[in-house]
């Protein structure tokens, strides 16, 4: 099974979810919950998945 993959631009935490949007809720409570302090901002939460995640597989 497919995973999509991006890693935190703040602490590197690598964060996954099965879609683009799974992921970006991801990364939206990460950043909630790691890094409350910068705020998130969704628009730029899908350019930087857009940009920045990739596949992995189970192997």
């Amino acid at each position: 099974m497919s995973m999509r993959v991006v890693e935190c631009n703040i602490c590197g935490e690598t964060l996954t979810g099965a879609t683009d949007e799974e992921l970006l809720k991801r990364l939206r409570s990460h950043m909630e919950s790691e890094h409350s302090s910068t705020g998130f901002d969704e628009a730029q939460g899908r350019e930087m998945i857009q940009a920045e995640a990739y596949d992995a597989s189970d192997s």
